[in-house]
């Protein structure tokens, strides 16, 4: 009784399911142009980027041109795929923007091209005066495979394929 026992409580151990972490992606994309006084021309400036973040708030990876492209790209979007650590199979990044480089769509896909998880981008325009400015991004929130994935301030434990 106590072989069956044991056996029963092993087996009942190999198939218990390890739970990943949940993770966001974050594609952002903004800008800001201001007229100057009498003293001097027009400013402007832009920011681009994609992240992951875990639940916590804190990134795991993060990179300003991922394989040195823009992370969101006008027409038929930009695609790429990353291996690490969190995950068993590359997972791909899809995101597409509109003319201006705000994100519109994004998705995260398995590695067979199958979406695990969709967004739709938000963008927000303030006018302050003579300035204008826009911030956009598309997040999605899906499972990695590991618990626990290292927390990082460049690209961590992921390279782009």
């Amino acid at each position: 009784m106590v072989a069956l026992r044991a056996t029963l409580l092993c087996l009942m151990a190999t198939s218990a399911t390890v739970h990943g972490e949940r993770l966001r992606a974050v594609w952002s994309f903004g800008s800001f142009s201001a007229i100057s006084g009498p003293s001097g021309g027009s400013q402007s400036g832009f920011y681009d980027g994609f992240a992951i973040l875990n639940k916590a708030g804190y990134t795991i990876y993060s990179a300003i041109y991922p394989g040195d492209h823009v992370p969101c790209e006008h027409h038929d979007g930009r695609l790429f795929t990353l291996e690490g650590d969190c995950w068993n199979k590359a997972l791909q990044f899809w995101c597409k923007a509109d003319f201006g480089g705000n994100p519109e769509k994004c998705e995260v896909r398995n590695d067979q091209g199958i979406a695990i998880g969709r967004g739709d981008g938000m963008k927000d325009t303030q006018f302050i005066g003579i300035a204008i400015g826009t911030d956009a991004s598309c997040a999605i929130e899906f499972d990695s495979d590991s618990a626990g994935c290292p927390v990082s301030e460049g690209e961590g434990p992921f390279h782009l394929v």
